[in-house]
């Protein structure tokens, strides 16, 4: 009977491992397309240097990303973040139907669970919102992708290091500086607080200052009031599916 049973478990073990083992390859093949298809977004992003970029309301801007070849592929592009010396170098999509769409798709609507990086029908795609909420994943260990490497600005040094977010439109340049690295709630921030009231833009502002947790970094020579307007690069934090990472930056520079 005891000999049986070994051979059961011994049969359930390697099923087991059988079927990890046939995760971790479909898992890594998926990864792989989809480092293709944002690879593929990066070319098809260049701009041919015989072909200078004017934006559409007809001035000339030194806007280094085609967004027309962008949208050919998915009219739903609408802008590009770019962070130097990171992998964060993305096409920003929001989709007309589904809010949630681009958590799971690719830039190109194919289903991944890299998904894209979009923000959500609460904010225009203008960049005039007080907050414009940006969301993306932030991957796995060994998958340095999306949003991965937003952990970074946890560590001491990094901020300093790599202080700007600069967002592409086609008819826009817009530099945000950093300003603060928050270990959240999973609250919706678009949700919960209305930016149209300079009351509830302070109390946005109050609580990225006031969360409690060890692993916050601000930098004090950056200040930011309700006259401003800011991003928010949002992600969620392994094993802390209460919690969320939030990135914020003020806007310097418009062009």
């Amino acid at each position: 009977m005891k000999e049986k049973a070994r051979k059961v478990l011994i049969i359930a073990l390697c099923l087991v491992a059988v079927v990890c083992a046939g995760y971790l390859i479909w898992y890594y093949a998926m990864a792989g397309k989809v480092n293709d298809s944002y690879d593929k977004a990066k070319k098809t992003a260049e701009i041919p240097k015989e072909s200078p970029i004017v934006s559409e309301d007809g001035n000339k801007a030194d806007i280094p990303i085609d967004f027309s070849a962008l949208q050919e592929a998915n009219p739903e592009v609408y802008a590009w973040i770019r962070i130097e010396d990171t992998n964060i170098d993305y096409p920003i999509l929001q989709s007309a139907e589904d809010d949630n769409y681009y958590l799971d798709h690719t830039w190109e609507g194919v289903s991944a669970s890299q998904g894209a990086i979009f923000t959500q029908s609460c904010n225009s795609t203008d960049f005039t919102d007080f907050n414009t909420i940006i969301y993306g994943h932030q991957m796995g260990e060994g998958n340095n992708t999306m949003f991965h490497n937003l952990g970074n600005y946890l560590d001491e040094g990094y901020m300093e290091e790599h202080p700007e977010v600069v967002i592409y439109t086609p008819e826009r340049i817009f530099t945000y500086r950093i300003f603060a690295a928050v270990v959240y709630d999973d609250r919706h921030l678009g949700h919960y607080y209305n930016y149209i009231l300079d009351a509830d833009k302070q109390s946005f502002i109050d609580s990225l200052y006031n969360a409690r947790d060890l692993r916050n970094i601000y930098r004090d020579d950056v200040n930011v009031t309700t006259e401003d307007r800011v991003i928010t690069l949002s992600t969620c934090i392994s094993t802390e599916s209460e919690h969320r990472l939030l990135i914020g930056a003020v806007l310097t520079d418009e062009k």
